[in-house]
């Protein structure tokens, strides 16, 4: 008669819990939430962490801001800007709230804008086009001309829309009827006749550029 053949030895994991009965469901669950606790004392950990770098972060950039509307010297306005831009996305707001200031603030914040840019241009993509059309005269003559260069110079093509309607704006009001323009740009225009086909040749710019 042929011998009965040996059944295979069972994988290690099954021989521990038959050896450990009904002790393994406890052992299970110990490790489970062994397992678990480190999980959230990490996640906590981490989070705590992320906050007081979100705090650190945000000192900095109240202190450079601080800073800047203090500051009158080009070149340090310049500076602060660049740095202030260094942090992404968070210091756009400073950094358009500058841009809507005269004379010196509006080229250090520029030059800001343009630093971000080549971190962030969708940042700026998605963010400056709809500015254009607000009607709330926040942004001056001077600081339409730079959203519609940074828009036009960072690919912003999805912007196309926005700068066609804008640049029929801009057709009116060289044509004599710029009370919608108006509507959108803040302070006095000197030299309309000027002023005027100077922010058309920028859009046209900048619609050609994209």
């Amino acid at each position: 008669m042929d011998a009965t053949p040996v059944p295979p030895p069972k994988p290690w994991p099954a021989r521990m819990l038959g050896w450990m009965g009904a002790e393994a469901p406890k052992l299970i669950a110990s490790i489970v939430i062994l397992v678990l606790g480190f999980w959230i004392k990490d996640s906590v950990d981490l989070a705590i962490k992320q906050r007081q770098l979100d705090l650190s972060y945000t000192k900095e950039m109240m202190g450079l801001l601080q800073k800047l509307t203090e500051e009158e010297d080009l070149n340090k306005l310049k500076n602060g800007a660049v740095v202030l831009a260094s942090f992404g996305e968070p210091a756009l707001p400073a950094l358009l709230m500058e841009l809507r200031r005269p004379d010196l603030h509006a080229v250090a914040a520029t030059l800001g804008l343009e630093a971000m840019a080549v971190r962030e241009p969708e940042t700026l993509c998605r963010v400056l086009p709809p500015l254009l059309l607000k009607r709330n005269q926040h942004y001056a003559i001077g600081a339409h001309r730079t959203l519609l260069s940074l828009i036009g110079d960072n690919g912003c093509r999805k912007a196309l829309p926005q700068l066609r309607r804008y640049r029929d704006l801009v057709n009116a009001a060289v044509a004599g009827k710029p009370e919608a323009l108006r509507q959108r740009i803040g302070g006095e225009i000197a030299a309309p006749a000027e002023a005027y086909p100077r922010l058309k040749q920028t859009v046209d710019e900048a619609i050609a550029n994209l």
